[in-house]
């Protein structure tokens, strides 16, 4: 196997999250018992040296006391030193005064004295030294040795066999490193055990996302008893189960609406057609068609372009250029637009706007005339639309009103949806679109503000489109 097919095994097989949890809960339980083990080799260690040691500070305390007893007795010295040597199996005493050499020692037969190897090491000052010393690979001695101001000066040498304590620390080596494997087994074995049981509920909820399709779009996840961890999960995936919820909805609503409000002015061509056909007709009669039929055209291109408004308009990354727009000015060139159309019909336009307003020109233009068109529609000869502007702590308002016929309040929630008109004649008859209040509610979206509807039958009806207060410093006034 190559080295990139390895690689690329092993990052398969780590890409599982229970074997990520494996491998940790196996690394962290071998460390713990590598540590563990450690400490209590390192104090057992210890222990044992601290007791020889002890061992052999006695010895020399011993020792040194007999060597003032019999300071000019050597006999005697040796008789002690055989005697301290005795009491204890594995303890080697001597004891060395140059020029003599060793004057007594404890036992005949020294090992550390008679070996191929002999011990050579003394110490240089009178405080005890202490040494290690191997003779083969399985003798370990534990060396003490200290020397006393005399004339002439004379040292004292105890050693003890540690080979024992040697021995049962290589037995706890040895079980420590098999109860580390053991535990690696084990910690994989059983971790992955666990790992897997505790992804269940992972793999449950893929099980029921994977279920789900646009029929599905009603049922919810966090019902169930999932874990802490898969909660706000759960919580969150039922949100966007929601939202799509409301979005399928709106776009299956959306559609029909299409396929309904298309339907009609193509089944009026149709037929105008179909009757133009169905037997010889004068100029005027096909002119009279034609005209029908423009009017049908018009009507079908004015939704079109409405439609494509209201979806570049739902764009999340649309952005708006937004400056500041003298309002009365604004408010001005959409009146002079609809003045014919309000004097051939006897209404009123009374411009009362003044103060800046940060809007896009273009989409602020649309919304005013879609506004002043609804009302124009509604409002009786010798009426009246106002335009006026208000200002709030936050939001700059720009308020049309008119006194027409009003809404009736069972339409009141609705006149903001797409292709509804409280009047159907009107819509059937190609004067609207049944879009132009959706429209504004999108352009005010766009802008991040609101728009707010009033009305009440026989007495007219007030819009007041809210604009966000942008500070002077990140707009300027719009430059024609």
């Amino acid at each position: 196997m190559s080295l990139k097919s390895a690689t690329e095994a092993l990052r398969r097989v780590t890409s599982s999250i229970a074997v990520r949890l494996t491998l940790w809960y196996a690394l962290l339980s071998v460390l713990l018992i590598a540590a563990a083990g450690s400490a209590l080799y390192w104090i057992l260690a210890e222990q044992l040296r601290q007791v020889d040691s002890q061992i052999l500070a006695s010895k020399i305390n011993a020792v040194h006391s007999a060597l003032s007893r019999h300071a000019g007795n050597t006999e005697a010295l040796r008789h002690e030193t055989q005697l301290e040597a005795s009491t204890i199996r594995g303890v080697f005493i001597w004891v060395s005064r140059p020029p003599a050499g060793i004057i007594a020692r404890g036992r005949d037969f020294n090992p550390l004295l008679d070996s191929p190897r002999p011990f050579t090491k003394s110490p240089n000052t009178l405080e005890k030294k202490e040494w290690k010393w191997k003779i083969h690979d399985h003798d370990h001695y534990l060396v003490m040795a200290q020397r006393f101001a005399a004339n002439p000066p004379t040292t004292i040498y105890v050693a003890i066999s540690t080979t024992q304590n040697e021995q049962f620390l290589a037995i706890y080596r040895q079980t420590l490193l098999l109860v580390i494997a053991l535990v690696l087994l084990a910690a994989v074995a059983v971790g992955y055990l666990i790992a897997r049981r505790a992804m269940r509920p992972v793999a449950r909820l893929a099980e029921i996302v994977d279920e789900l399709g646009a029929g599905q779009l009603h049922r919810r996840v966090a019902d169930a008893h999932w874990p802490s961890e898969l909660r706000t999960l759960a919580a969150n995936f039922d949100r966007l189960l929601g939202r799509l919820e409301t979005s399928f909805n709106r776009i299956s609503r959306f559609s029909a609406d299409i396929a309904h409000e298309l339907r009609t002015p193509l089944h009026i061509l149709r037929g105008e057609a179909e009757i133009a056909l169905s037997r010889g007709r004068s100029p005027a009669d096909y002119q009279a068609c034609i005209a029908s039929a423009m009017d049908e055209y018009g009507r079908l291109s004015r939704m079109v372009d409405a439609l494509l408004f209201l979806a570049r308009a739902e764009q999340p990354d649309t952005q708006l250029d937004t400056p500041l727009l003298d309002s009365r000015e604004e408010v001005a060139a959409v009146c002079a637009f609809y003045q014919a159309m309000a004097d051939e019909l006897d209404v009123a336009l009374v411009n009362q706007a003044i103060g800046p307003v940060a809007a896009n020109p273009g989409l602020l233009r649309r919304a005013l005339g879609n506004l002043l068109g609804n009302a124009l529609r509604h409002t009786p000869a010798g009426g009246r639309i106002s335009i006026q502007t208000a200002v709030q702590p936050s939001v700059r308002q720009i308020i049309v009103s008119d006194n027409g016929t009003g809404i009736a309040p069972e339409d009141l929630p609705h006149v903001f949806d797409r292709f509804y008109c409280a009047d159907a004649a009107r819509l059937r008859q190609g004067q609207g679109t049944g879009l132009g209040l959706a429209i504004v509610r999108s352009i005010m979206q766009l802008h991040g503000g609101e728009v707010a509807l009033q009305s009440a039958l026989g007495m007219g009806t007030t819009v007041t489109l809210s604009f966000p207060i942008i500070p002077p410093e990140t707009s300027a006034p719009h430059q024609r």
